[in-house]
């Protein structure tokens, strides 16, 4: 089986050495690895040359781009179509185990209909559902769900294999042939935040997405290019409105302003009751407000 990895990254350099340093432990490597930067500098583009030239990975190509993760997922895809059966989207701050390649194409081999899978993530910050967060739309028992709130629920370090709703981002792998046509919604700029969901709700109507435990990686969460959180908050209701406009049977609008209001609510009860009255959790508060109001604004 025929396989392409890639890494699309921005100002992350430092974060790469310790992407690419794992990929070289792989059991099985992928027969090319495509590196799509929109970095601001050339460090990035002088250490693939690095990796490619002189530490192994000769098969390694790089490409520039404009920025916009969304953008520069069409573009591997664009430069991958009809050479490739398997792409593998990685994050450029994960560290892969060697055995993630190897497990995720053991599992296309073994099932035809599966057209994605993605590993098990550690460090993925999964906690347990609890009640309040489920009777708010926010969270559920089961791994892998896209919520009629829009809120998405990551398998991560679920211990056995599960078929899922959507994959995470930094752990995404698809057979090309059954994604044929499809592409990254573009007007999710920037940050791109919700993009790995919304391509699983699509890539999902053309056959499996599966969380595979066996293949696995470490997610480190690099601070660079990452907003803070009153801001994710806000764009999160932007992105949970648009799943309710590409998705209505999965998602639906009035549960995404329901989901979106008992988080605001649970963002205030945290603020209250805090000793210090941390401030966090109010401008959280006030960014999921501020989100309806957008989408509200919009309408009108």
């Amino acid at each position: 089986m025929k396989d392409v990895l890639v890494i699309c990254t921005r100002n992350r350099s430092a974060d790469m050495v310790r992407c690419l340093e794992s990929l070289l432990q792989q059991r099985r490597m992928p027969l090319k690895v495509l590196v799509v930067d929109s970095s601001d500098t050339n460090e990035t583009a002088d250490l693939s040359e690095e990796f490619r030239s002189q530490k192994g990975l000769p098969f390694l190509e790089y490409v520039h781009t404009a920025p916009g993760l969304t953008l520069q997922r069409n573009v591997a895809l664009r430069m991958v179509r009809g050479e490739f059966d398997v792409v593998h989207f990685v994050d450029d701050d994960v560290e892969l185990e060697p055995g993630y390649i190897d497990e995720l194409l053991n599992a296309f081999e073994k099932d035809a209909s599966l057209v994605g899978a993605g590993g098990l993530i550690k460090g993925g910050n999964r906690t347990k559902a609890s009640l309040v967060a489920r009777l708010g739309g926010r969270d559920s028992v089961h791994p892998g769900k896209v919520l009629p709130t829009g809120f998405n629920i990551g398998a991560h370090e679920t211990p056995f294999d599960v078929d899922v709703d959507w994959l995470p981002g930094c752990s995404m792998s698809f057979r090309l042939e059954m994604i044929d046509g499809l592409s990254f919604d573009e007007r999710r700029v920037g940050y791109a935040i919700g993009e790995d969901a919304d391509f699983g709700l699509h890539a999902r109507t053309r056959g499996t997405l599966r969380h595979v435990h066996s293949a696995r990686l470490h997610h480190h969460q690099s601070p660079v290019n990452r907003h803070k959180r009153p801001l994710i908050v806000r764009m999160a209701v932007a992105h949970r409105w648009s799943l309710a406009a590409d998705h209505p049977v999965r998602v639906r609008r009035a549960m995404v302003v329901y989901g979106t209001l008992t988080e605001s609510a649970n963002y205030l009860l945290r603020f209250v009751v805090s000793r210090s009255h941390d401030r966090l959790w109010w401008e959280c508060c006030v960014s999921g407000v501020a989100g309806l109001l957008d989408i509200a604004r919009r309408r009108a």
